[in-house]
């Protein structure tokens, strides 16, 4: 009788947990894309095993789900950005990202075999 008490109280309290747990995640990322602007610092093809050189830019996310790309000599592109529920994918444009990582200095990206890794500015 003791156990069914302990489980009938413990289940519940899990489940919901478990539910924070995915709202904290969402929150604590979309708080650190927002809070700084970021830069590749290096684009990785596991494919080819080799890095690749592109273009510098600065990624500015918006709260109104906008993200500005600022390039070198100011040519500015817009795109929409949305952060999935569980704060683990990341839409840019028309193309949905897997979140490696995100803390306040570093965000890393996967697409395929293609993985972005940016800094914070």
């Amino acid at each position: 009788m003791k156990l069914k008490s302990i489980l009938i109280i413990f289940i519940p309290l899990m489940i919901f947990v478990l539910s924070c747990g995915t709202d904290y995640n969402y929150t604590i990322n979309k708080k650190r894309l927002l809070k700084n602007t970021w830069e590749i610092n290096t684009y990785v093809d596991y494919n080819q095993n080799s890095t690749i050189e592109i273009r510098k830019a600065k990624y500015i996310f918006e709260e109104s789900g906008t993200l500005i790309k600022i390039y070198e000599n100011n040519d500015t592109v817009s795109s929409n950005w949305v952060l999935s529920g569980d704060g683990n994918y990341l839409t840019l444009g028309d193309n949905t990202f897997k979140v490696t990582e995100l803390t306040n200095r570093v965000m890393s990206l996967r697409y395929g075999d293609v993985e972005m890794f940016f800094i914070s500015l």
